[in-house]
C-alpha cells in the first residue's frame, strides 16, 4: 500500500516555483487577528507619528538640500507592519498632512512648496517603497524573508527621486552630479537602516507566530 504522505509529497513536486505566494495576511493582522477597521486605522495613523517623529532626526551633508533622516525607517516599518492596503493608507496620509500644512516631514517642514522642492519625489518614493514592501510581505517575502521586502523598498524610494530630479530643475544636484549627490551619500545610512528594519520586522514575525501557536495550544488543551 502507498504511504500517505506520497501524495503530498507528490502534490508539492509538482506544484509550479513562483516568485510570489499567495496573498497572506499582514503582519498586523497576524499579530492580531481580531482587528478590526478600526484598529488598523488607528494603526495607520500611529505609524503616521512614528514617521513624523523619525523624520526629526536628521543631519545634513555640506552643499545638499536632502539630509539624512530615520524617516526611511519608518517608511519601512509600515509596510512590513501594515501590509500594502493599510501601509499606503498610513503612508499616503502621512504625505497628505504634510501638504497640507502639518509640520511633519524632516525638521517639521510642510507644505505645497516643500512637496514640490528637491526632496519630493523623495517623499513620492516612500508611498512606493510602503506598497512594494507591504505587498511582498503578503505574498511569501515574511518570516525568514522579510530582509529582501525592506531592501527592494528601500531601492524603491530613489527610483521617483532621480526621475524628479531628472526632470525638473531645481537647482539640484549640479549637472553630471545626480547619482552622486542624490544616491551615493544616502547609501550608508540606508543599509544601517535596512538591517535594523529586517530584524525587527523578522523578530515581531516570530512573535507573531509564537502567540499563534500558542492559541492554538491553549485551544487544543480546552477541546480537551
Amino acid at each position: 500500500m502507498q504511504p500517505a504522505t506520497a501524495m503530498p509529497r507528490a502534490a508539492a513536486r509538482s506544484r509550479p516555483w513562483s516568485l510570489l505566494g499567495k496573498a497572506e495576511p499582514s503582519l498586523l493582522e497576524t499579530l492580531f487577528p481580531a482587528a478590526t477597521w478600526a484598529h488598523r486605522l488607528l494603526a495607520a495613523a500611529i505609524f503616521i507619528g512614528i514617521t513624523a517623529g523619525l523624520a526629526r532626526v536628521r543631519f545634513f551633508f555640506p552643499d545638499n538640500p536632502v539630509p539624512v533622516t530615520l524617516q526611511t525607517f519608518g517608511v519601512l516599518m509600515t509596510g512590513a507592519v501594515l501590509g500594502w492596503r493599510w501601509g499606503f493608507v498610513s503612508i499616503a496620509g502621512y504625505y497628505m498632512l504634510g501638504m497640507a500644512g502639518a509640520p511633519v516631514f524632516q525638521g517639521g517642514g510642510n507644505g505645497w512648496k516643500y512637496v514640490t522642492g528637491a526632496t519630493g519625489g523623495y517623499l513620492m518614493g516612500f508611498i512606493l517603497s510602503t506598497y512594494v514592501v507591504g505587498y511582498l510581505t503578503q505574498h511569501g517575502w515574511s518570516r525568514g524573508r522579510a530582509l529582501w521586502p525592506i531592501v527592494l523598498g528601500a531601492i524603491a524610494v530613489y527610483l521617483p527621486a532621480l526621475v524628479w530630479l531628472t526632470v525638473f530643475d531645481l537647482g539640484w544636484p549640479k549637472p553630471g552630479k545626480l547619482w552622486s549627490s542624490a544616491v551615493y551619500p544616502f547609501v550608508p545610512g540606508d543599509l544601517l537602516k535596512m538591517v535594523a528594519a529586517g530584524l525587527a520586522a523578522g523578530l515581531l514575525w516570530r512573535i507573531a507566530d509564537w502567540r499563534r501557536d500558542r492559541h492554538g495550544q491553549d485551544t487544543n488543551t480546552g477541546a480537551r
